[in-house]
């Protein structure tokens, strides 16, 4: 599926919150947070970020088993949606996707991680960042729609170069 950068919709708000209460829910009292471009109210891939808290890994890997099997039961009885757990996760970070082909516009990605870790923490410093700093938040869309077009609309390329570019984003975050 090539890559598309499509303006910011209300509607992913709104179905963040729909998915935070039924994985609190499923799971129980644990953080969760929207995080991503959607959070950060400027377009994208309309793709829903989800970053849980866990305490430790162990923790981390009970809420991805609590959860996906939780989403099995969901998926079948109302939103036909099949999480599965992608190619993402490493020692610090459970990667879990609503669709095994590549997600688009109003898809999930959810990311489990030690609430100590350096991919929860960035996740949350990166944010706010964005959200602090109105003018690098465009700054990264356009460069969201420079990088689908120098890839070529290719998703591996593109993944690449905002990789790239959220490092250097990431780096100036710190700073501040």
């Amino acid at each position: 599926m090539p890559v598309s950068i499509k303006p910011y919709s209300d509607k992913l708000s709104s179905a963040f919150k729909q998915e935070k209460h039924r994985i609190k829910n499923s799971i129980g009292d644990i953080s969760i947070h929207h995080v991503g471009s959607s959070a950060v109210g400027i377009g994208g891939k309309n793709i829903i970020d989800i970053l849980i808290g866990v305490k430790n890994k162990s923790e981390m890997d009970l809420v991805r088993d609590q959860y996906k099997s939780e989403m099995d039961l969901v998926r079948d009885q109302l939103l036909k949606l099949n999480y599965f757990e992608g190619n993402d996760t490493h020692q610090e970070r459970i990667f879990i996707a609503s669709k095994q082909q590549e997600t688009g516009e109003g898809d999930f990605h959810i990311h489990i991680c030690p609430i100590s870790s350096d991919s929860y923490k960035d996740f949350l410093i990166l944010k706010q960042y964005l959200i602090s700093n109105k003018d690098k938040a465009e700054e990264y869309l356009l460069k969201k729609e420079l990088f689908a077009k120098e890839a070529n609309y290719n998703r591996q390329k593109y993944k690449q170069l905002k990789s790239a570019y959220v490092t250097k984003l990431l780096i100036e975050a710190k700073k501040n």
